[in-house]
């Protein structure tokens, strides 16, 4: 029995017992795409609904196979119209706070409440409302602690502390997740607390603190041992081979975005497919094997079934493009992208990509649009503590100045430089050192420009990048004898 809340609401539901959507085939969820996309045009055409909300209910992941018996996965589409009651929050209505905001005051509703929240993180985040997401996680914080449920509290940070990873507050977040992990752990919650683990090892990525991203990869796999999960499996080797290419370490990065997508494949996950496909671009890109970084780039885009997914594939294919001599392709497909993550919110995956557009400005020769966008990151940067990031633009700065002021290009290799040093990056270092030389050169400091050029040099070669160390080496030629 169904019965619609306001006018024109649709129910969207399968016929077999699915407790959630991962229950189903890709074939499947193909087919629930094409339904909704019959719907919509009635909807406009017949009713005339321009706007409208969509909520997806499924049973808790961990209990998704129990849930078969008694619950089915759905889909509601709310039309949105003035003064109807779904129009006031789009996000309330995607749990139905506003049927159980309505109950009695008992810690059984209270409850009901707080795991109906955490339960919506997904759905949430893959319609890019995580804003609106954090906005109901901060409003009902009192009640959760409240409660004194380790467990229920332990996946409700870690929902909150994912919120503040998107936006970027990475110390705020790695506080809030440290704490969830210890709840959860306290509580056996297991699958919570990998969840907490794998957010906690993406805050400390994004921070600069690699050594730290690598042991959580480790503390992630030994929660494998007696349940394995895909999924959090396959996002944690993406996250080591990230860490793997900001240091440098070309084979390991390979190798662990390798690994991951090996298991994505066996488990026919196209998003994960996608995912491990541009981690393992990055590598490539890092080392400067373009062929195969645009390779793997395109299939992560070929594959990438959600609007996010796709988003982040198309950033990587973009840089790679742009190393590949194509740069304003690759500035098309970024300026694209850009918009779509600052709507959802997604602070963490913007800061990588304004330093992909300022690099491609650069590489066209556009340096005002260069300079501009690299200084807007700068700020960002700064504020949330994204050290490489922060290094890297810092870097092309001192590139762009170098070709239009020179005398502004110094402070911002040495401070590149700095950067690169603490946080061991090595390829960035020599890719810092390199400019610096270039800078000298032009300066007349010759035998300060062979130091550099030199040190970034045995770094390349050590290292196994590709191009780089052939460019030093001409400008190495080019320097008078000593």
């Amino acid at each position: 029995m169904f019965a619609p809340t306001c006018p024109d609401e649709i129910l969207v539901f399968p016929k077999d017992d699915i407790s959630h959507i991962l229950q189903t085939t890709e074939q499947e969820r193909k087919r629930i795409a094409q339904s909704l996309v019959s719907i919509f045009p009635a909807l406009f055409f017949c009713r005339g609904v321009t706007s409208l909300n969509i909520a997806m209910h499924m049973a808790p992941y961990s209990e998704m196979d129990e849930a078969r018996k008694y619950y089915r996965w759905h889909m509601h589409i709310y039309p949105r119209r003035a003064r109807l009651p779904v129009d006031r929050a789009g996000a309330e209505i995607g749990f139905g706070t506003q049927v159980i905001d309505t109950m009695p005051e008992t810690d059984e509703n209270r409850k009901r409440r707080i795991s109906l929240l955490v339960n919506q993180r997904w759905a949430f985040f893959l319609l890019l409302k995580i804003p609106e997401y954090y906005g109901l996680l901060t409003h009902y914080a009192p009640m959760a602690v409240g409660l004194e449920d380790s467990d229920l509290l332990g996946a409700f940070y870690a929902r909150l502390g994912d919120c503040e990873w998107s936006f970027g507050n990475f110390d705020q977040a790695i506080q809030t997740l440290t704490s969830a992990v210890g709840l959860c752990k306290d509580a056996g919650n297991i699958e919570e607390a990998r969840y907490a683990y794998l957010r906690l090892q993406w805050s400390h990525f994004m921070r600069g603190d690699f050594d730290r991203a690598l042991a959580l990869k480790e503390d992630l796999i030994r929660t494998m041992e007696k349940q394995f999960n895909f999924q959090v499996y396959t996002y944690a080797l993406s996250v080591a081979s990230r860490v793997c290419s900001h240091l440098g370490r070309w084979d390991q990065a390979v190798e662990e975005a390798q690994k991951a997508l090996s298991v994505a494949e066996e488990f026919s996950d196209n998003s994960l497919i996608s995912w491990s496909a541009w981690n393992l671009s990055i590598a490539y890109t890092g080392r400067r094997d373009l062929p195969r970084a645009i390779e793997y780039a395109e299939l992560a885009v070929e594959k990438a079934p959600t609007p996010a997914d796709k988003a982040w594939a198309q950033r990587t294919l973009a840089r790679a493009l742009c190393l590949a001599g194509k740069p304003k392709q690759g500035i098309e497909l970024l300026t694209a992208v850009l918009p779509i993550l600052r709507a959802g919110g997604y602070t963490a995956a913007e800061i990588p990509l304004i330093c992909y557009l300022g690099e491609a400005y650069w590489l066209a020769g556009e340096d005002d649009k260069a300079r501009q966008t690299l200084e807007e990151g700068l700020e960002i940067e700064e504020r949330c503590g994204a050290r490489y990031f922060l290094g890297w633009a810092r870097r092309l700065l001192g590139e762009t100045f170098l070709r239009t002021d020179p005398s502004q290009a110094a402070s911002h290799f040495e401070k590149s430089i700095a950067i690169f040093q603490e946080i061991k990056a090595e390829n960035e270092l020599a890719m810092a050192y390199a400019g610096y030389g270039r800078l000298l050169k032009k300066q007349g400091e010759i035998a300060q420009a062979r130091e550099f050029l030199t040190n970034a040099l045995e770094i390349f070669e050590r290292l196994g990048t590709l191009i780089e160390p052939e460019k030093v080496r001409g400008i190495l030629a080019e320097l008078p004898a000593a």
